[in-house]
């Protein structure tokens, strides 16, 4: 990538300039100045013991870096382990750094306790000492659908094999509905059968490509994290159908709006981070989204939390990009005028990457 003309400022305040938003550079700790974000969420990687060595290794590439936050989003058994490393005093002691480095969970349940196998609550995260969680992330809307094989369920369901043992099953049993065994009877009869195995086909790859978390669920997270005084990552952003279909706004406000619903100005300012993540740049050997791509979408988010919240506050909100974030493009992405950070995937697994997306507009 050649060389930028001009490097965006590390830290700054936001101006709105003939109805367009702009930074203007300031010093470190100036009242209301924005402090970039970097983020690592690891996912599936890493165990405890890999991820402290590879922490270590970042910070040791990041000493006396204060003027960005940055965290690190490891798997939930690596969380306790990294804690040690990440409090403060290790941290002044060790590497000039202050509170400005951050641990992240990946993901969150919305109930305090009780017969959730699997899930993580509130509590229970805030009490190993978690500063954010990142929540609705893609993985958790959709990607992970393919996974669950309900599209599968759904085909086998519905093959005239199995309808025939629904029907059968059906008239054994007392006070059964008469018409519900005449439709099932007429769908599965010869005639009909192509009707069956189109609407079949059709579910089954809906549910697949959409199973997941919905906008409900992830407002109730929302709300969970928040209550328990940690910080929130919400994530948004529209998979390729609905990017063909011109349709990424009208997604991101729903996804934005929806889950935000009871979250106050206060709360939202001091709290509160979006990530535009667009599904369809997400992942290995994926395109990532354009320059300028990114650049209307963070602009019309920040116009949305102008909606919702004022201008005041849509100008120091911090809005993260992320999709192939690396150390080669970051110097770029963060010259745009709306974006102030970013939510790295594969990056944060290279200890020079994530060093270099750290020190963005540092000499290396």
């Amino acid at each position: 990538m050649a060389a930028l003309d001009v490097i965006a400022p590390r830290n700054y305040h936001r101006e709105k300039v003939a109805g367009k938003w702009q930074k203007v550079g300031t010093e470190l700790g100036m009242p209301g100045a924005v402090r970039p974000l970097m983020v690592g969420n690891w996912k599936m990687n890493l165990t405890p013991k890999q991820g402290v060595a590879h922490v270590i290794n970042i910070l040791s590439r990041c000493q006396g870096i204060i003027d960005v936050d940055f965290g690190f989003a490891p798997p939930y058994t690596g969380l306790d382990k990294l804690r040690d490393y990440l409090k403060p005093e290790f941290l002044s002691g060790q590497f000039n750094l202050g509170k400005n480095v951050l641990l992240v969970a990946q993901d969150i349940f919305f109930e305090k306790k009780g017969a959730f196998t699997g899930e993580i609550s509130p509590g229970m995260l805030s009490d190993i000492g978690v500063d954010s969680v990142i929540i609705g992330h893609s993985d958790r809307r959709t990607n992970l659908g393919k996974y669950f094989q309900i599209g599968e369920s759904v085909l086998k369901r519905m093959s005239p094999d199995h309808l025939a043992q629904d029907i059968e099953r059906l008239k054994k049993i007392d006070g059964a509905n008469p018409r519900l065994i005449e439709a099932l009877s007429q769908i599965t009869g010869e005639s009909n059968r192509w009707l069956l195995d189109e609407l079949a086909k059709h579910l089954a790859q809906e549910l697949k490509d959409r199973s997941g978390e919905s906008d409900d669920v992830i407002r109730k997270k929302v709300l969970a994290t928040l209550g328990e005084g940690m910080d929130v990552i919400l994530c948004c952003g529209e998979n390729a159908e609905a990017r063909a279909e011109n349709l990424t706004f009208n997604v991101i406000d729903n996804q934005l709006t929806r889950a935000l619903e009871s979250v106050d100005a206060v709360t939202f300012r001091k709290k509160v981070a979006l990530a535009y993540e667009p599904v369809w740049a997400i992942g290995e050997g994926k395109k990532p989204a354009t320059i300028n791509e990114i650049d209307d979408v963070h602009t019309f988010i920040r116009g949305l939390v102008e909606k919702l919240y004022g201008e005041e506050i849509a100008g120091s909100a911090r809005l993260l990009y992320g999709g192939n974030v690396n150390g080669s493009n970051i110097g770029e992405i963060m010259n745009l005028p709306g974006v102030d950070g970013a939510l790295v995937g594969g990056a944060s697994l290279k200890t020079e990457d994530f060093s270099k997306i750290i020190r963005f507009g540092l000499p290396d």
